[in-house]
């Protein structure tokens, strides 16, 4: 079946490096029960390290198929962070100026680790958020609160399907790929970051 060109919508799913994570974590942890030989160091094990490492990998939320990132002809929902804090939020297509792709730096996971991103740049006089309303600190473009934006990860973004829904409830909204150190109106490499990679992303 065609999917529908007014709506685009993913769910959070056990991606392959969220998968590889949680591996990671039970073969550490059974490891080190039959080294020791102690039940108890697995049941400590799992509490302290299995269960975060699947909810920070969106293990549960993938069991429950809840919704990473939606776009449709009245705007784009963010969907709630596993593992996180804070609910799903909404922006109407009134009030978004541009969306904006860029690479972030997990904390705790060294300079050199990056995650794409995703961001709502909404515009001025758009009512605030009910939480998270200061500038991102891992984006690039100013004017983009931190509640606005969300990591790809525990799902993919296929940045054709998002492209077309965008065209078509609203084709004054560019897709910008901040990327490489191209920032919107700036001077980096190359010029104005401009829309650049259609496809899917982790």
């Amino acid at each position: 079946m065609l999917p529908d060109l007014g709506r685009y919508e993913e769910r959070y799913r056990l991606t392959g490096s969220a998968a590889a994570l949680v591996l990671a974590s039970a073969l550490l942890v059974a490891g080190l029960g039959f080294v020791w030989h102690a039940v108890i160091v697995i049941v400590i094990g799992v509490v302290l390290g299995l269960v975060p490492a699947m909810a920070g990998a969106g293990v549960f939320a993938a069991a429950g198929r809840r919704i990473a990132f939606r776009a449709d002809q009245a705007g784009i929902t963010l969907g709630a962070v596993p593992g996180g804090y804070g609910s799903a939020v909404f922006t109407p297509w009134e009030d978004v100026e541009q969306i904006i792709l860029y690479p972030g730096h997990p904390r705790g996971l060294g300079r050199y680790a990056q995650v794409r991103c995703i961001g709502i740049k909404r515009r001025e006089g758009a009512a605030a958020l009910s939480q998270g309303n200061e500038q991102a600190s891992g984006c690039p473009v100013p004017g983009v609160a931190v509640g606005a934006t969300r990591k790809i990860t525990g799902w993919r973004l296929d940045r054709e399907r998002l492209a077309v829904v965008t065209a078509l409830a609203a084709p004054g909204v560019a897709i910008v790929d901040a990327s490489a150190g191209l920032i919107p109106g700036g001077d980096g490499p190359g010029g104005p970051a401009s829309t650049r990679g259609l496809g899917p992303a982790d």
